[in-house]
């Protein structure tokens, strides 16, 4: 799917209220990350991937709402931000693996371990402190 598809099935589209939403989604991406950390500790890998994944989720759209945009996508919303932020490019490639990778985790049944948890955290940490520096740290 390209941006323009997503576009025309109103997948993306301009908000005029979209730039109000960027502290609120940045404050839920830190709350996840800090829940997704806790449940590492505690050995639930697969639950740590995908409360990580929501952190990811919710920096990436803070990023969207910054270019006045919302989505009903989650592979929308990481096609959007290859288009609105390319210098973000091979970021926006990982963050989308990971989440087909949640997907697999959540719907399917895969199974997770704690290397792999760890650099799903780990990815995310360096992802949303990327958001928070091109957002001014609008928190």
């Amino acid at each position: 799917m390209t941006f323009e598809d997503c576009e025309s099935k109103g997948l993306i589209r301009k908000s005029e209220n979209a730039k109000d939403r960027v502290k609120q989604s940045l404050a839920l991406g830190s709350k996840f990350l800090k829940s997704a950390q806790k449940n590492f500790q505690m050995d639930e890998n697969e639950i740590c991937e995908i409360i990580a994944y929501n952190a990811l989720f919710h920096y990436a759209r803070a990023l969207l709402f910054n270019k006045g945009y919302i989505e009903r996508s989650h592979s929308c919303l990481f096609i959007a931000l290859k288009r609105l932020y390319p210098q973000l490019g091979e970021a926006i490639n990982e963050a989308d693996r990971i989440r087909v990778e949640r997907h697999n985790l959540q719907y399917d049944g895969f199974a997770s371990d704690a290397k792999s948890a760890l650099y799903v955290l780990e990815f995310v940490r360096k992802f949303g402190k990327t958001s928070e520096e091109l957002l001014g740290r609008q928190k």
